[in-house]
């Protein structure tokens, strides 16, 4: 068994919001391993980015481990953080709200290098600008123009291009195709897709959207309030689904071929989605499940090994 390149062990991430605490991430485990994409996903509101943020320390923890390279970096000064951060980076949601308008491309994707020192001239500098740019398929025309004069997928590669920079060997996906044009999606997932062959990145992809977590990831965790419900490898957890809040949301993909679409059984919730401030005791699911059972509502099931490399948060099944 290879050594995992990324160990969460316990992660919470609490916020005091006056009312009450709103517990965002309340307790998640789960390896990644290097070359790998663990792909993230849940409604919104569950957690996600919250989880993503904490994990690189964007956030600090209110609780947890995170062992990268054999070290806790939670239990890091913020010098010693400085060094750890080039291995660690993030392609944020909105291209157009993560880059500044008032810089060029070149000193957006030259900014890493800059704070770290990483280049000895100014031609240096540049020189590895242009590399960067050429890895996500622009060019030397791109290097001068600020980012109004791109579109939204053009902006997203911008954004890859500066999250490649330091060479790292960790980088958290947050949504980075929600934003964009369905068209331009598919392009954006190959091209991370290629960079992770040809420089062995590791990734967690946080997404929504099902049908492309699938098609990048290799193994998928499913998260609900907080706490990750089913944690499987990518096709095992589409085809056999163990966790009812897994199985309602797989229900909902709909699949290109009416015959199929017509005679599917859609899982359709109960209710809304509680509030995570202050949370009670039990499951998180019970409330909408439909095989809920009374220990549901008094003990909070932990992720275990249903089958191989399968696991599930259920009392249930």
């Amino acid at each position: 068994m290879k050594t995992p390149l990324i160990s969460a062990k316990n992660i919470k991430k609490h916020f005091d919001v006056g009312d009450g605490i709103l517990k965002a991430v309340d307790g998640i485990s789960f390896d990644i391993f290097p070359g790998e994409t663990l792909g993230l996903v849940g409604e919104s509101g569950c957690g996600k980015s919250t989880a993503g943020r904490t994990i690189i320390r964007l956030y600090e923890p209110t609780e947890g481990e995170l062992i990268f390279i054999g070290q806790n970096i939670y239990e890091l000064s913020r010098k010693e953080m400085q060094e750890v951060r080039r291995d660690f980076q993030m392609i944020f949601q909105d291209p157009y709200a993560s880059l500044n308008p008032r810089m060029t491309v070149e000193d957006i994707v030259a900014e890493p290098l800059d704070i770290h020192h990483m280049y000895e001239s100014h031609k240096e500098r540049s020189v590895r600008v242009l590399e960067l740019l050429e890895l996500v398929g622009l060019g030397q025309e791109h290097v001068m123009r600020f980012p109004h004069e791109f579109s939204g997928g053009q902006r997203q590669r911008i954004g890859l291009a500066r999250a490649l920079a330091l060479n790292p060997k960790f980088i958290v996906c947050d949504e980075p195709i929600s934003a964009l044009d369905v068209s331009i999606q598919a392009q954006v997932v190959n091209l991370l897709k290629d960079l992770q062959n040809r420089l062995g990145l590791t990734y967690l992809f946080i997404a929504h959207d099902l049908s492309m977590v699938r098609y990048i990831s290799n193994r998928v965790g499913v998260m609900y309030l907080g706490h990750i419900m089913e944690l499987a490898d990518s096709e095992e957890l589409y085809i056999n689904p163990i966790h009812p809040y897994t199985k309602a949301l797989l229900s909902a993909i709909p699949i290109p071929d009416p015959e199929i679409q017509r005679s599917r059984h859609r899982i359709m919730l109960e209710g809304d989605v509680p509030s995570p401030i202050n949370p009670k005791e039990g499951c998180r699911f019970v409330d909408r499940c439909a095989y809920a059972q009374d220990i549901c509502r008094t003990t909070t099931p932990k992720l275990i090994e249903k089958k191989e490399n399968h696991f599930a948060a259920c009392h249930v099944f």
